[in-house]
């Protein structure tokens, strides 16, 4: 059996959630991964990264897509099986906090001479909650640069060094919690490694595909993350990765950026081993016109052959539109305007115009994108009933002006199933038009036990309640899969089965409502379980509509293997 320094292991959302009664809804039919939230963060490859540059023996373990892979994975099982001197689990956005606690008791039952640590964004924000009450979590690394404390607090580990000379760490040393601080917050991007081949290289090694996959339905629509920054310029008033937040939880007073010709590495060793879609994360307009400049420039003379994707947190210029259509072959765009409204989005914290929104749009499709996807939030400050559905009718109109068929794709979700914490809603609940539901980690775990989405929401906000916020949702799924069928964006059996969905999530929910007023509820929602498993994905829209790669994994087979064995 091989022992390793370092697994890192990602949880449910919820552990054991193949037992459960849920109806989790449509809290991630917006992103890759399903509503067990099974895409373990980015940090793990480069945490990994730089730890396997230094020697050290470390594994990634998914153990979210092996659940959702197989009802007989026995989790527990796998983990005593695994012997490692640590064991790193990620608590960054606050729908794990169920699933990332019980799987550290999980480790520590069966391996009690090992460390188990936490990091990310709400173990950050709950390191002294998650320290006095949860003692089989030894330390948890704060902020977000924990590459480097990583490789500190190993080589500690190693020569029996003090932990407290290890940077932007809190633990338990003798029953008391120490604080370190968060001291080493990187600067520039460009320090950060990434290794694209690490997967492969681990599956290789472990022969353990669905524990390295990002995500369960990665071999058929693989999706390559590049970071271009870690921070933000903006100020979403949800958001924990907002700049506010940063500055009060993470001590990042500034983004860091990753240079053009990083970038430009990552992409290439991206085809080394991969043929899918290279998403690029985060606005490449934020360090303004010099580096956008530079970076198209770049991809330009690299041609690469992958799509590539470009998000934007505003609309792209002109200038930035026909760079981008003159530097690549094929590209995705996506843009979140959040509302139709302008004045709420700029009560969200995105300040622009709906004419500066559509001649981006316009200008965008006319410089060759393949696809363009526009994302509109419910539950965001000034936003009613009538405020959704209105989004709708503007998102129809769009479809119909722009004339692009499935070139253009709007969305709608709700904001769920957490305003996070730290974010200035959460902070300032009042000012900001929320009411808060729970504050403390344990109070978000025991929401996640709630038998449907209504219930695990953690806030309601002065102009949608928990229920009509589930009713405009609804309502506002089945009004844009109208929309999309007739703009041609969709086909008459996508948008019917969508519309199928909807329909029995709605029955679904009412059937809820009413098996928690019954005196046998166990069993009520027991009869109930098959049925909301199928209705917890692809509710309000297909997640096939969010597919960006042509090609599954299995085009890249050949090439990762060669990379990984013959290159580097």
């Amino acid at each position: 059996m091989t022992r390793y320094d370092l697994v890192l292991v990602h949880a449910p959302s919820v552990y054991d959630f193949r037992k459960m009664n849920l109806l989790y809804g449509p809290v991630s039919d917006l992103i890759p991964s399903t509503p067990v939230f099974e895409m373990y963060p980015i940090g793990f490859t480069t945490i990994a990264s730089l730890l396997a540059k230094n020697n050290y023996r470390v594994r990634i373990l998914n153990l979210a897509t092996h659940m959702l892979a197989s009802r007989r994975y026995d989790a527990d099982r796998a983990i005593s099986k695994i012997e490692s001197k640590v064991f790193g689990i990620d608590l960054h956005w606050l729908p794990h906090a169920h699933g990332s606690i019980e799987i550290a008791k999980m480790i520590k039952h069966h391996h009690p001479d090992s460390k188990v640590v936490l990091g990310g964004f709400s173990s950050t924000y709950y390191f002294q909650e998650i320290l006095e009450n949860y003692p089989d979590i030894d330390a948890v690394f704060l902020g977000d640069s924990t590459e480097l404390p990583m490789l500190e607090y190993m080589k500690a580990l190693e020569s029996g060094a003090d932990l407290s000379k290890v940077k932007n760490l809190a633990y338990r040393d003798n029953g008391s919690i120490k604080n370190n601080g968060i001291s080493h917050v990187i600067e520039n991007l460009d320090a950060v490694e990434f290794d694209y081949g690490l997967m492969v290289k681990g599956v290789i090694g472990t022969l353990d595909l669905v524990g390295y996959m990002p995500y369960l339905d990665w071999k058929r629509n693989p999706m390559l993350l590049v970071s271009t920054v870690r921070g933000c310029s903006y100020s979403c008033v949800t958001c924990m990765g907002s700049c506010g937040s940063f500055r009060r939880n993470f001590g990042r007073m500034r983004p860091a950026f990753r240079s053009p010709e990083k970038i430009i590495e990552d992409i290439r060793q991206i085809e080394d081993y991969f043929r899918g879609a290279i998403f690029l994360l985060g606005d490449i307009q934020q360090p303004g016109e010099s580096y956008y400049e530079r970076l198209l420039r770049l991809i330009r003379e690299e041609r690469p052959k992958n799509e590539i994707a470009f998000e934007f947190f505003t609309p792209p210029s002109n200038d930035v539109v026909t760079k981008i259509g003159q530097s690549v072959e094929s590209f995705d765009a996506q843009i979140s305007p959040d509302s139709h409204d302008p004045n709420v989005r700029a009560a969200q914290g995105r300040r622009y115009s709906n004419e500066d929104l559509e001649r981006s749009v316009s200008g965008l499709l006319k410089a060759g994108a393949r696809r363009v996807d526009m994302f509109f939030m419910i539950g965001i400050p000034k936003q009613d009933s009538q405020s959704v559905m209105n989004t709708v009718e503007y998102s129809e109109k769009l479809m119909k002006e722009m004339r692009a068929g499935e070139r253009l794709l709007p969305f709608i979700s709700p904001l769920a199933p957490f305003i996070d914490p730290g974010s200035e809603a959460f902070e300032n609940p009042e000012k900001a038009g929320y009411k808060i539901f729970a504050r403390t980690l344990e109070e978000h775990r025991t929401l996640l036990l709630e038998p449907s989405w209504k219930y695990v929401l953690n806030y309601e906000t002065n102009w949608l309640n928990r229920d009509s916020l589930v009713d405009a949702t609804y309502a506002a799924g089945l009004g844009m899969n109208e929309a999309k069928v007739k703009a041609g964006a969709i086909s008459q059996e996508a948008a019917e089965s969508v519309r199928n969905r909807i329909e029995m999530a709605k029955q679904a929910m009412a059937l809820i409502d009413a098996a928690r007023t019954s005196e046998d509820y166990g069993r009520s929602l027991g009869n109930l379980k098959e049925e909301l498993i199928k209705l917890s994905e692809s509710t309000v829209c297909d997640k096939r509509e969010l597919d960006w790669s042509r090609k599954s994994y299995y085009w890249s087979i050949p090439r990762a293997l060669f990379s990984a064995l013959f290159r580097r």
